[in-house]
């Protein structure tokens, strides 16, 4: 069974090299470099295409990237200044994306739960909203 490299521990640094991602950005750009910064030899640009929150992502940077090639200033200071705010921004455009579809995904739940026969909404609720139990870490 092969490796698998992109797992829910490695795709936030995957998405934070997109967001930091300055100059041109293709798919064996961005792959060489995340295998760099996960430590593997090689990631495939087919293995990056499986993961739709990369691909998502990635297009999302490239069309950003795009419309910030106007810029010429020199200025280091404001330079990388210009660089965190852009990576921030990315950020912030990637998790509002992110969060409207979570709660897409709520209000479809929401929607087939108070559809489906026999469900008292009432005891959900009461159910759902349980405090977690406390875990003895000792």
């Amino acid at each position: 069974m092969p490796k698998k490299i992109i797992t829910e521990k490695t795709l936030p640094v995957a998405l934070h090299e997109l967001d930091k991602w300055s100059g041109k950005l293709t798919w064996n750009s961005f792959a060489a470099q995340l295998a760099k910064v996960l430590g593997e030899e090689s990631v495939s640009r087919h293995t990056l295409l499986s993961y739709p929150a990369l691909v998502e992502a990635f297009n999302n940077r490239k069309d950003s990237l795009k419309e910030q090639l106007n810029s010429t200033e020199k200025d280091v200071t404001l330079e990388f200044a210009k660089e965190q705010i852009s990576i921030l921004e990315a950020k912030v455009e990637r998790l509002e994306k992110q969060n409207e579809s979570l709660l897409e995904q709520f209000v479809r739940w929401q929607h087939n739960a108070y559809m489906m026969p026999n469900v008292d909404m009432k005891v959900l609720n009461q159910r759902l909203d349980k405090p977690l139990p406390e875990v003895d870490r000792r």
